[in-house]
């Protein structure tokens, strides 16, 4: 792998080079750039530059030497041949700037070829990571659409079910058909229908056994807002929360005839609620107001419990 250096850094590796050979021929040999030695050591800072930073250093390093060879070198001892001698001067300078042009563009494109390679690598982890984020996901869907299918089928069946119950001429398993059918569209068994006599308002049935929720609300203000102008009350909404502190998180008007409020349904706890949740709930309410099995005789003041297996308590 290619060193990455600041450039301070390599000129500084490489004078120390330079220093340690200048150090050993002047003061160990003859001091005349190695002339009598073949290769020559100043071949060692050319090639090491070239290699390990690329052409730059490399012609920089070729340069010096060439510059520490012309100045000392001695490799003529007879008679002078002015051409023969500048050609055995320039051999070596040549030889050293040709090789460090050639072995710097073979480690540019090396070096080159390694960060291609590298960027590749890390465009293939990304594209993994994103592959295996794209199957957890399908993964997840497919969980969850196996879960909503099996949902929807039993909600069929269990909505055919209350259906049938509504024909059954026994006033008691009209109102279970009822329960059964607003657990089916409240997404939970946890609620409590009240029935609304004048200014009375009296727990009939509900989904399930009550675990602290009031069977009479007449006095209650959510009773108070609801005989003043009916509407639907959410425990999300601050305007809400005070009147159905301790009681539930959704009240459902019930209107009977004449536009007259009928009963309410208290649903004490619920999931995630959404603007089809909401709605589906409204179309319920709307339907039981013109239901004759809540509203078609005088119901008995006394309060039945929808248990989850659908028996009554």
């Amino acid at each position: 792998m290619l060193k990455k250096q600041p450039i301070l850094l390599q000129c500084a590796e490489m004078l120390v080079l330079f220093a340690i050979l200048i150090a050993i021929d002047q003061g160990l040999l003859h001091g005349d750039a190695y002339s009598d030695l073949n290769p020559n050591p100043y071949w060692l800072p050319v090639l090491v530059m070239a290699i390990a930073y690329g052409t730059g250093m490399g012609l920089l390093a070729g340069a010096i030497a060439s510059a520490i060879w012309l100045c000392w070198s001695n490799i003529w001892s007879g008679p002078a041949d002015h051409l023969e001698q500048q050609l055995r001067l320039s051999i070596q300078p040549m030889l050293w700037m040709v090789t460090a042009l050639i072995v710097g563009e073979v480690t540019a494109s090396r070096r080159n070829r390694i960060a291609d390679q590298r960027r590749q690598h890390q465009a293939m982890e990304r594209n993994w990571k994103k592959l295996a984020e794209v199957v957890a996901r399908l993964t997840d869907t497919n969980r969850r659409l196996q879960v909503r299918i099996a949902t929807e089928q039993r909600t069929v069946v269990e909505a055919i079910a209350a259906g049938l119950g509504l024909t059954e001429s026994d006033p008691e398993r009209q109102i279970d058909a009822v329960a059964r059918m607003i657990a089916l569209a409240a997404q939970t068994d946890d609620f409590t229908f009240y029935d609304v006599r004048g200014s009375q308002v009296v727990a009939r049935f509900g989904g399930r056994t009550p675990s602290g929720q009031p069977s009479d609300l007449t006095k209650s203000m959510l009773v108070q807002a609801m005989l003043a102008g009916p509407r639907v009350l959410q425990n999300d909404d601050p305007a809400d929360q005070a009147m159905l502190a301790q009681i539930g998180s959704i009240a459902l008007p019930v209107m009977g005839a004449g536009d007259q409020l009928a009963g309410i349904i208290i649903i004490h706890s619920v999931g995630r609620i959404t603007a089809a949740y909401m709605t589906q709930l409204l179309h319920v309410t709307d339907l039981l107001g013109k239901s004759s099995a809540l509203f078609g005789r005088e119901p008995a003041f006394t309060a039945k419990w929808q248990m989850p297996e659908g028996k009554v308590a």
